[in-house]
């Protein structure tokens, strides 16, 4: 007798087994979705993450070019001191950027209390009798050694890092006008009448800006703001007013011919050189408005040399690469889940943009002259530390904070069926047997 052998074919697996393997599969595959989405911001938007810094880096190198350029117009003394202290200070910013992108930016709500503290002092002791040092009407500055330091450009940051503090602690959750401004309103206020009280108005606009736009972001009601922002108007008209230099500076921006000699003589000078630089500019370093035509070429006024030695191209690619850094800002703050790294970025961001738009209206005649610099490119060191601070911390927050997309997909599907479930006549949930049908 011969056997047989009979082969048989595997068991198929049963129907009850590969439903649970292929709900298991796609558990598993929504929950790897779910982690890629509540990733980093740096990781989840690297797109907005890398250009913030490379476009950080390009407006420094036009900086550098720059300081490069107004140097060769010194007559007298080291004619590239202007170039070798703004690279020393942009190498000393680029290494606290690095150090500053590496910080929890959880960890600074207690510094940005022990920062404001330092700053309200600071600036208090510019009004002791031969502390400041005045330069360009302002006592704004403290001798330290070969340095100058000067804290309304420090107040900024304070203010961008007292607003990520307060307005994301439970104190403003009831959403009442006094939560508010005690403290930060009241804080940030008190800065503002220190750097008035210096005669620095533009700075005081650009902290009062922050201020609102820190409040905006926050949560407050928009009849609120709006009261705030007709205080804040009302209160630079009076100051305006009170002083005929001011005034002078006023009614220039209104009528540029009104003094081409005397008050309107520096936005005259300005759009000189604009008009000079037509479409491609004069080429490098061949601008001759910088040979003591137009005052404080290498700080407030460099986007007129820019534009002259660059044309509207050179000008205009400035303009939108500012506009690129404010969009990938927001991009960034929008997509942040966590509310104090959220107001981190959009404040530095504000920050940077806010400088820009005023120096470049001023320039161009769009708006009255505050003497505020262009940041990266303007010849300062103190706001070069400032804003390369800024970006460090928008990096900051980008490496440790996650998308407000952290939710994976089955609770989702799970929200999307309660939903549905609500909809129904009899307000029950489905049946297992309903929903296999």
């Amino acid at each position: 007798m011969t056997d047989t052998t009979v082969r048989r074919r595997p068991a198929r697996p049963r129907p009850a087994e590969g439903s649970a393997r292929r709900a298991g599969l796609r558990q598993a595959g929504r929950q790897r979705a779910g982690r890629r989405r509540g990733g980093r911001l740096k990781d989840l938007l690297p797109v907005p993450f890398h250009l913030v810094w490379v476009i950080t880096c390009i407006l420094l190198i036009f900086g550098l070019c720059m300081m490069l350029s107004v140097s060769t117009a010194v007559t007298s003394g080291d004619k590239f001191g202007y170039l070798r202290n703004q690279g020393i200070t942009a190498a000393v910013g680029m290494a606290m950027l690095v150090v500053l992108s590496r910080v929890d930016h959880q960890k600074l709500r207690t510094w940005s209390v022990l920062f404001l503290g330092a700053v309200v002092f600071s600036l208090l002791l510019l009004h002791v009798p031969g502390v400041a040092r005045v330069e360009g009407g302002a006592g704004s500055y403290i001798p330290v050694g070969p340095f100058t330091y000067q804290p309304s450009e420090f107040a900024k940051l304070a203010v961008v890092l007292l607003g990520a503090h307060v307005l994301t602690s439970p104190r403003v959750a009831d959403g009442r006008f006094r939560s508010y401004m005690l403290p930060f309103g009241l804080c940030s206020l008190l800065m503002i009448l220190l750097v008035v009280w210096e005669h620095d108005l533009g700075t005081a606009i650009i902290i009062a800006g922050l201020m609102l736009g820190m409040l905006w972001i926050g949560g407050i009601k928009g009849s609120q703001l709006a009261l705030l922002a007709g205080m804040g108007f009302a209160g630079a008209a009076g100051l305006i007013l009170t002083s005929e230099e001011r005034i002078s500076r006023f009614l220039s921006f209104w009528n540029p011919a009104h003094d081409p000699s005397g008050s309107s003589y520096q936005l005259t000078q300005s759009l000189v050189a604009l008009g000079r630089g037509g479409w491609f500019g004069v080429g490098p370093g061949q601008s001759v408005q910088k040979y003591q035509y137009l005052p404080k070429a290498r700080s407030d006024m460099i986007f007129a040399i820019l534009g002259e030695e660059f044309g509207l191209v050179g000008g205009g690619l400035v303009i939108i690469l500012f506009i690129a850094f404010a969009l990938m800002c927001w991009r960034l703050a929008r997509s942040c889940s966590d509310p104090m790294g959220r107001l981190l970025i959009a404040g530095c961001g504000m920050l940077v943009t806010l400088e820009a738009v005023v120096n470049i209206g001023g320039v161009i005649g769009a708006l009255p002259l505050t003497g505020v610099p262009l940041p990266f490119i303007s010849y300062g060191r103190n706001s070069l530390l400032v804003m390369l601070a800024a970006v460090g911390l928008i990096l900051a927050v980008c490496r440790r904070s996650r998308d407000v997309s952290a939710r994976s997909e089955g609770v989702r599907y799970d929200n999307v069926v309660t939903h549905l479930d609500s909809r129904r006549r009899d307000g029950r949930a489905r049946s297992a047997r309903a929903g296999a049908r």
